[in-house]
């Protein structure tokens, strides 16, 4: 596939999928902030005035879940006093905790996939990394009073033209908003430009022309909770590259760094990440396989859709040699246990909104490749 239209999306923090993986994600930072390996799953569903919050965990839960999941809420927007009504299944397995104490062997059967590319400078895709810095800016435009009709649920889907697998235009973009108040398309279509799309792309390698089409799709209402429900997990491509390469099927949110379908996924971009910024590769795709009982992966595998400097299988070799894809390895040498409680008790939570790769701003363990680059090198 070299010549291709690809489209990503992102939603904005109050959409109720993206409020579910914050909250399964803030579950997490409270139990790591307290020092607790509790082989924790956190899973939240969500409707109109009800959240349902499912915890699994080795340990007791050390905050008050239900205003837990209130906070989260009213962080993002959603802030009606006593609202939602917050109903918890919990469950206290110490099991549990022993699996995560002992976390060196793959529970699950994992196949994940971490990707890299020089389209910009945190090397994502640009389709998704378009649409998240255009739902970043949506959420900023809000709270900052520029946009005081816009309600904390939106959408932002982008699609981009590519020849010979590199952007060259920006071919629509498609706004989906939620609002307090009725407003006509025109005047909003116009207040989006200026607030939101021209400032998101001022120093995007592939602009706004007078081709690209602009797309306001009016929700009707605030949306929200209120409007469609919400789920952990559901947004598994706005987490990862958008629709721009394979991605394994399980949630990131809502999982201690026990559970390597969570952390495979990390420790396969920062190898793709350090391949491209070791100059072998334009592009690069990295795949870890995870079989039940195993330390390490059965499979380590690399695909620069011809862009490397080298054969594929060279590339592959010295990825497997220098990287420590160990199940019990990852976890320790990113320090994934102790980064909510190193940054004032939240992690997790933030990587749960704007997508959990290339966020260079949060500085992510997984985002660091100097050292393995010049391994690579």
């Amino acid at each position: 596939m070299r010549d291709f239209v690809m489209t990503s999306e992102s939603v904005t923090e109050g959409h109720p999928d993206k409020l579910c993986d914050q909250i399964s994600d803030a579950v997490v930072d409270a139990y790591l902030s307290a020092g607790l390996r509790a082989g924790v799953v956190a899973e939240c569903a969500m409707a109109t005035g009800v959240t349902f919050l499912s915890v699994r965990a080795g340990a007791e839960a050390p905050v008050d879940l239900a205003a837990l999941c209130r906070r989260v809420m009213a962080e993002a927007g959603h802030a009606d006093p006593g609202q939602p009504t917050v109903m918890l299944d919990l469950a206290h397995a110490p099991e549990l905790a022993e699996r995560a104490l002992a976390a060196d062997r793959a529970r699950h059967m994992v196949s994940a996939f971490g990707y890299a590319c020089a389209d910009g400078p945190n090397a994502m895709p640009l389709p998704i990394a378009t649409a998240h810095r255009i739902a970043e800016v949506l959420d900023l435009a809000r709270r900052e009073g520029r946009l005081d009709w816009l309600s904390p649920d939106a959408q932002a889907q982008v699609a981009v033209a590519y020849r010979d697998r590199r952007p060259v235009a920006l071919q629509a973009i498609a706004l989906s908003l939620g609002h307090h108040r009725p407003l006509e398309t025109p005047t909003m279509a116009d207040a989006l430009r200026t607030q939101v799309l021209d400032p998101a792309l001022a120093d995007s390698p592939v602009p706004i022309t007078a081709d690209t089409r602009i797309v306001t799709i009016p929700a009707g209402g605030p949306a929200g909770p209120q409007a469609h429900s919400g789920l952990t997990g559901r947004k598994s491509a706005d987490d990862a590259y958008g629709s721009f390469i394979r991605r394994g099927g399980p949630a990131l949110s809502g999982k201690d760094p026990s559970r390597i379908d969570r952390i495979a996924a990390y420790a396969a971009r920062q190898a793709a990440r350090a391949v491209v910024t070791a100059g072998l590769a334009r592009e690069c795709e990295v795949q870890l396989s995870y079989v039940v009982g195993d330390e390490a992966p059965v499979t380590v595998e690399v695909d620069t859709y011809g862009s490397g400097t080298t054969a594929d299988a060279t590339i592959s070799g010295r990825v497997h040699a220098v990287a420590d894809f160990r199940v019990g390895a990852i976890a320790e040498r990113m320090g994934l246990w102790d980064l909510p409680r190193r940054r004032g008790g939240r992690f997790y939570q933030d990587l749960a909104r704007y997508g959990h790769l290339g966020r260079d701003a949060l500085a992510p363990p997984w985002e660091d490749v100097t050292d393995l680059a010049q391994a690579l090198a």
